[in-house]
């Protein structure tokens, strides 16, 4: 079966902390990125774009798709990515809490790194104008599968009405924050009326994924080029995403069984 990798990258300024270090990425290496994927012949789509595909029963034999996807709408895309991805004539999807527009990270306090700034309306308008997907990453990114029923609701189905009514697009596609979801979180994405929703499931997508659970590969603060194309082929290897589906599976019942608090 034809697969395709999704990247997942985060911030692109540097770390103010170690904690934070590892989900920060140079603007140089993602040049370096995206000028390898540019010049070896993949096809960047976008998460909306991916679904279509696998709605008609994914890539082609041959047809080398990558998704490009950057969660958090840190205002580092708009001075970093959105050049490079223009440059390289690739397109991307960028996750958005709705509730931190024009503000800072506030999720990041405990890290240290809740001053980073969020993305105005007028960059993301300008994000999307250039073709770029914009999707939703909860309102304010709590831990989703922590929330009681009213605000799990909320933070799923509020980003969607206040990023489309803002940006006069439509927003189809969700990322769960910190990669955190279980079966009622999903059920509360998919009743918000997303069509996919990506997690952080470390392998490469097929026309099979289901679209509420889009498996994304996870890059760091060191991964050059190199690294790159290891992580590319890994995901790509089935006894590889044979392996990290039944660790994810174990670890999502480990959970189950210990009983996670609900908050309000």
């Amino acid at each position: 079966m034809t697969t395709t990798p999704i990247l997942m990258y985060h911030a692109l300024s540097p770390a103010r902390t170690h904690r934070f270090q590892r989900w920060t990425l140079s603007g140089e290496r993602l040049r370096d990125h995206l000028a390898f994927l540019r010049h070896t012949g993949y096809r960047s789509v976008t998460v909306a774009e991916l679904l279509d595909c696998h709605g008609r029963g994914g890539p082609a034999p041959g047809d080398r798709l990558v998704a490009l996807t950057f969660d958090d709408g840190y205002a580092d895309f708009h001075a970093v990515a959105l050049p490079l991805l223009v440059r390289f004539g690739l397109t991307a999807t960028l996750f958005v809490p709705a509730g931190c527009v024009g503000g800072r990270s506030a999720w990041m306090e405990h890290e240290g790194e809740g001053d980073r700034p969020v993305l105005s309306w007028a960059a993301l308008a300008e994000v999307a104008d250039c073709g770029i997907e914009i999707g939703a990453h909860s309102y304010t990114h709590p831990e989703m599968d922590r929330l009681r029923a009213p605000e799990l609701a909320r933070q799923a189905a509020r980003p969607k009405a206040e990023l489309e009514d803002h940006l006069g697009v439509l927003i189809s596609d969700f990322a769960y924050p910190y990669g955190r979801y279980d079966r009622r979180v999903r059920d509360a994405v998919a009743a918000a009326g997303y069509r996919g929703a990506c997690t952080m499931n470390s392998w490469a997508a097929t026309a099979g994924s289901h679209p509420l659970e889009l498996p994304r590969t996870p890059i760091f603060h060191d991964t050059d080029t190199a690294s790159l194309v290891a992580r590319l082929a890994g995901a790509r290897r089935p006894a590889r995403r044979a392996a990290l589906r039944a660790k994810h599976a174990a670890e999502s019942w480990a959970q189950t069984r210990r009983g996670r608090p609900a908050e309000s």
